[in-house]
């Protein structure tokens, strides 16, 4: 292939892909291939079913579903994701099929297409599956690392030399942020390139009527790196200073049920909006409407946390200013004082004073949006990142 002038054909190799037009998994994900398909590339994704799931066309883009179970159980993947799921112990028994099979499909895909370039997302258990791809076409092997699969190995020892392996055998490695860049390089002992991603909303097409009373919103799945117990433990402190302040809360998962107890005993429920997962639209709606945005996420008891924090950068397309916590790769999307706050991770009280301390302060409020959007614009883009990542195709190629 010319690297000057001509574009590339990836296959893409990853856990899961949005399985119809209104499923909104990965969004990031999807929009990056979309942007790379529009630039003229020739993108084929891999992935596993959902149950029975058939191959299917999104966005212009095949989607190669491979079956690893029935239907009925055939659920490793999608929904919260599997380094959550295969922390029960069947789950577990789910991922050996679905390694092998997905070894073998993925080498019929490489055998049968005539690609340039095979991109694995999550390197364990896929790196195992871009290997083979490799095997039999002989094409560079790109792997990009997110962050869970190190939480999985710090739990599961055997996972380490797996991970270890497929990170020293990529021909170029890519990570969503410099902490998990950090632990690529710690484990591989090879060099890895830092890409982050875009935001999927466009602030320009909204419009909504400003919330009547100062609103904060959290945005994201309810699980347990998300931290949301320490944010409703902030509330009352913040309460006692803005008594007019609310609280949205969307997106659902395994920690929402939990959580709705919690908000009932502390006496919280006039005050906060469990709206679940919303459409794009709604969330849109949302994200103009708020005057906060906030990320109260933990290093959970897997020893996960955030890889990146997507949110951040949709707030900021909003010009919202953002409060978020110290931890995994949330660090890269805030400039403390600049753009919003960055406070330690488990500390309502640190949450409470930043939250406020915006809330009582609509100028400011506005000042941090207004850097944010520009942050968001120069750094965050997808133009940059689309073009970073050709880049990085043309250097593995």
């Amino acid at each position: 292939m010319d690297n000057t002038s001509s574009k590339s054909r990836i296959l893409v190799i990853t856990s899961t892909y949005p399985r119809h037009e209104s499923d909104y998994a990965v969004p990031w994900m999807r929009e990056i291939h979309r942007q790379l398909k529009n630039e003229g590339n020739q993108i084929t994704v891999m992935a596993p079913s959902y149950k029975g799931l058939k191959s299917h066309t999104l966005d212009g883009i095949e989607v190669k579903r491979f079956r690893y179970a029935p239907a009925s159980i055939e659920t490793l993947t999608h929904e919260e994701g599997a380094t959550y799921k295969v922390r029960k112990a069947y789950m577990q028994l789910l991922a050996i099929p679905y390694i092998i099979i997905g070894c073998i499909f993925a080498g019929w895909l490489a055998l049968r297409g005539k690609y340039d370039v095979i991109h694995v997302h999550w390197p364990f258990p896929h790196g195992l599956m871009g290997q083979v791809a490799r095997l039999v076409s002989g094409k560079p092997l790109v792997m990009m690392s997110h962050g869970a699969e190190f939480a999985l190995a710090r739990r599961k020892k055997w996972v380490l030399p797996f991970l270890r392996q497929s990170l020293r055998s990529a021909d170029l490695r890519i990570a969503n942020s410099s902490d998990t860049a950090s632990k690529v390089i710690e484990l591989s002992g090879r060099p890895c390139n830092v890409l982050p991603y875009g935001t999927t909303v466009n602030a320009a097409d909204v419009q909504a009527e400003p919330a009547a009373n100062p609103r904060v919103l959290f945005t994201g799945r309810l699980i347990e790196r998300k931290g949301l117990e320490y944010l409703l433990q902030a509330v009352p402190m913040i309460l006692s200073q803005v008594p007019s302040a609310e609280f949205v809360i969307t997106g659902d998962g395994d920690q929402r049920a939990r959580l709705e107890r919690l908000s009932k005993e502390l006496g919280l429920t006039k005050f906060i909006r469990f709206m679940g997962f919303v459409s794009k639209e709604e969330l849109a709606q949302q994200y103009a409407k708020c005057d906060v945005w906030v990320n109260p996420g933990i290093v959970d008891s897997w020893g996960d946390a955030e890889g990146l924090g997507i949110g951040s950068i949709e707030a900021y397309s909003y010009y919202k200013p953002v409060v978020a916590s110290r931890v995994g790769g949330i660090p890269d999307t805030i400039r403390d004082g600049e753009t919003g706050y960055l406070v330690p991770q488990k500390d309502p009280q640190a949450l409470a004073t930043a939250i406020c301390d915006l809330l009582v302060d609509p100028e400011k409020c506005r000042r941090f949006g207004r850097a944010g959007f520009k942050f968001a614009k120069e750094t965050f883009s997808w133009k940059r990142i689309v073009g970073e990542l050709e880049r990085l195709y043309a250097i593995a190629v």
